[in-house]
């Protein structure tokens, strides 16, 4: 079999819990779902250090955070590491980034803007991202070293899947395979949406879980800086989640009109779509907001494959982590990393030839 393409869609801060495939009852994901169903769905895949930076560190270099002493969020990525990039290329790949990064180091407004150097880029041959932005509707990208920026429009998740098509569509080799990341940030705080996914999602009630909770002011006053839910910002926490759910559903929507493309251009049946997340979101459960704690809504993320080669219809409960990422992802495209890594290859697991993984369970930190 000729080397699939490997079509990774990373989203920022999506609980696994908020899609229809894992149990949802808010919302229908028809698309992220026909992914599942034609797929592989692990419905235990955790995020081990469920905050942007470390999470997409380990992705992209395969390595526990913890041994580059990452803090958080202000931190940044060594241009000497070895990344997923450096594995595709050596394979004879064309990879490219679209999106989100968060690798460059820093936070707030004054760097929402900045471009990444190319020498920070991770190697990626093709670079259409940006290190962070935070504003939905008003969010740029920068191509390769060419420090203008340029806009995504009209929201940020529909802008990123519009400029992968746009880079796949008219990729200068096309008889190369591809390695493609497509990043957003949605649902990411801030909460915001297309006006006419949010005003649906304000009329709705929502099916809130047992967990969900407001907190008094003598319990748990400060746990690892993440926000408590109070009875005074109670409505705003639930407008919140109606408002998470508008920009899930926009997410669905992106991947149907991915799944369009990829048939229109010929390369559904050549091409493995891996479906994951960074970190989930508490929103509420616990009596917490944000996420970085070991709950099941923060920790927990949606994990699937499918596409070429890949048996329709498992759901692997196997324990994973974020550590397995970069090998699996390797391991799909027949790629053995160079270097020896602490996560497992879930390829696998993936295509029926295994049915467990010989460990005991997965570390969170």
């Amino acid at each position: 079999m000729p080397q699939p393409n490997i079509l990774i869609i990373l989203t920022d801060q999506l609980r696994r819990q908020a899609l229809s495939c894992y149990g949802d009852t808010n919302l229908q994901t028809p698309n992220i779902d026909a992914l599942a169903n034609s797929g592989a769905r692990f419905a235990n895949s955790y995020s081990t250090y469920p905050i942007c930076v470390p999470a997409r560190f380990t992705m992209i270099t395969g390595q526990y955070a913890h041994t580059r002493q990452i803090p958080g969020i202000n931190w940044r990525m060594s241009p000497t590491e070895r990344t997923l990039a450096d594995e595709f290329n050596e394979a004879g790949y064309d990879t490219a980034y679209v999106g989100k990064w968060h690798l460059y180091g820093g936070s707030g407004p004054p760097l929402m803007k900045r471009p990444v150097p190319r020498d920070h880029q991770g190697r990626w041959h093709k670079w259409l991202g940006f290190e962070f932005r935070n504003s939905h509707f008003d969010s740029v990208y920068f191509e390769d070293d060419d420090p203008t920026p340029r806009p995504l429009e009209p929201y940020q998740t529909d802008g990123c899947f519009s400029v992968a098509m746009d880079y796949l569509r008219d990729r200068p080799q096309p008889e190369k395979p591809f390695c493609c990341v497509v990043s957003v940030e949605p649902p990411h705080p801030p909460y915001e949406a297309p006006a006419e996914l949010e005003e649906k999602w304000l009329q709705r009630d929502l099916d809130l879980p047992p967990n969900f909770m407001v907190s008094s002011e003598q319990e748990n006053s400060r746990i690892n800086n993440v926000r408590q839910v109070s009875q005074d910002d109670r409505e705003a926490v639930l407008r919140q989640r109606q408002i998470y759910y508008a920009m899930v559903k926009n997410m669905d929507q992106n991947v149907g009109r991915m799944n369009a493309f990829l048939k229109e251009q010929r390369l559904d049946e050549s091409t493995i779509i891996v479906f994951l997340s960074d970190h989930g979101e508490l929103g509420g459960a616990h009596g917490l907001r944000n996420k970085q704690l070991p709950y099941e809504e923060s920790a927990g993320i949606p994990l699937i494959a499918s596409g070429a080669g890949i048996p329709a219809g498992r759901v692997i409960d196997e324990p994973t982590c974020t550590e397995d990422f970069f090998p699996t992802l390797c391991g799909l495209a027949g790629i053995s990393p160079r270097d020896n890594l602490p996560g497992e290859d879930l390829s696998p697991l993936i295509r029926g030839e295994k049915d467990h993984l010989n460990r005991d369970g997965v570390m969170l930190e």
